[in-house]
């Protein structure tokens, strides 16, 4: 099949080009050239001329990390239990009409067979990591829920070889405030904001401040030792296991050759800057903008990439909810500085913002350029994840036809995604269903 986009303007995913008045050709999935000319010639041999009408041409952008989006047991930190089937196509929706068209998905326990299904359903290519090592299943097994045996005995020799690319979310367990474990066993609500100042309030050993935040929170009659036990076991206790889960990555990312991808905060720099040393290129240290002032995550994504590491940075809900990260200052200042190797989504409670929303607001800002921004969602995780998304990532010619048309004046409207040369959203809407 023979599809000409045309009329447009093509930001390759290089970092530097952006070709104003172009039109791609593809045939049979493969970009096939790259034309200076707004219009191509009329051909009847091609099944399909899709106009921009003056819209960006982008590469199908890649998220490396995103939750529920796959069948299969959920990360350490994340409920227990699989998600529904309808929540996790439902996800996958959401990505693929914000321009995604390949995801790396970090709960590490799902089985290849469970991947398999997913990708039978949706078009957006859900690839595969494992968490199947000793202390990654000790931390999916806090609090006592065992995992199903056949996901506790599979191993992470045994996911490589079917097809993960990546270890992760390595120490995901990691999160202060540890929202969703408190929710569960409060039976109630408990915001983020309220989960970490009971986090840092109990860390600081204040507590009056623990009265006052159980008092704000709305979770009397809780008394001070029963507020201090809900955070040892729900932070405290499953921390220091994830650390373990860290440090464990320093013997499998290269026995196995796969990239280790590690929650990272400044709880655990501790122990991610001993895995950088050690390493270097094998680690992908994810959200180093997360819960950390601008000053502290420069400084450690200049330790990371000292060593030959990677710095991700999330979206966040910044722009959004505004529930887990409200200010993309951090975020903004490692783009300035150029410590920015991979941007990426995570799941912040379900309301990540979209990629190419943040990646506008970060050009206004003046963080970054259009190009430089484009990349770190395209070629550049699939360069650092060999396996991630082969021939993926550049519009060139050879290359895999992902691409996404977006309004030149406003990149957050995406208008269609085409996957393997095939239109599967057109006006906002999917239509291969």
């Amino acid at each position: 099949m023979r599809l000409d986009v045309v009329n447009g303007h093509v930001v390759t995913g290089d970092g530097r080009s952006y070709l104003e008045d172009a039109s791609v050709t593809t045939e049979d999935g493969l970009i096939t050239g790259i034309h200076r000319i707004r219009h191509l010639p009329y051909r009847v041999y091609s099944h399909r001329v899709l106009d921009t009408q003056g819209g960006l041409i982008l590469p199908g952008l890649m998220n490396i990390h995103s939750h529920v989006v796959s069948f299969g047991p959920l990360c350490p930190g994340l409920p227990r239990e699989a998600a529904p089937k309808e929540r996790i196509l439902a996800n996958l929706d959401t990505h693929l009409l914000q321009g995604t068209t390949t995801v790396l998905s970090l709960d590490g326990f799902a089985l290849p067979f469970e991947n398999d299904a997913t990708n039978k359903l949706h078009p957006v290519n859900v690839k595969m990591a494992t968490l199947h090592t000793p202390k990654n299943v000790a931390s999916g097994e806090m609090g006592g829920n065992r995992l199903p045996p056949h996901h506790r005995g599979f191993t992470a020799a045994e996911a490589v070889s079917a097809g993960a690319v990546a270890m992760g979310e390595v120490g995901s367990w990691a999160t202060t405030g540890a929202t969703y474990e408190k929710n569960l066993r409060l039976e109630q609500p408990i915001s983020v904001h309220d989960a970490l100042a009971l986090d840092g309030a109990y860390l600081a050993g204040d507590d009056l401040a623990v009265e006052r935040i159980i008092q704000r929170a709305g979770l009397g009659p809780m008394s001070l030792d029963e507020a201090k036990t809900l955070v040892r076991e729900t932070s405290v206790e499953p921390m220091a296991v994830a650390k373990e889960a860290i440090l464990e990555t320093i013997d499998f990312a290269p026995r196995l050759g796969i990239p280790a991808l590690c929650h990272t905060e400044p709880d655990t720099y501790d122990v991610v800057r001993e895995v950088a040393r050690e390493i270097g290129n094998k680690l992908v240290a994810l959200h180093v903008n997360y819960h950390a002032a601008a000053e502290e995550a420069v400084g450690m994504a200049r330790e990371v990439r000292g060593h030959g590491g990677f710095v991700e940075v999330i979206t966040a809900d910044h722009f959004g909810a505004g529930q887990l990260e409200p200010s993309p200052d951090t975020a903004f200042a490692l783009l300035s500085e150029g410590l920015v190797d991979v941007l990426s989504t995570d799941y912040s409670g379900g309301y990540h913002d979209a990629i190419l929303l943040f990646i506008q607001k970060a050009v206004e800002h003046g963080a970054v350029s259009l190009p430089q921004a484009v990349r770190l969602a395209t070629s550049s995780p699939a360069g650092i994840i060999p396996g991630l998304a082969p021939r993926k990532g550049l519009i060139e010619p050879g290359h895999v036809a992902d691409l996404v048309v977006v309004d030149r004046d406003d990149i957050t409207r995406v208008r269609t995604v085409i996957v393997g040369g095939r239109i599967v959203v057109e006006d906002g809407r999917r239509v291969d269903r």
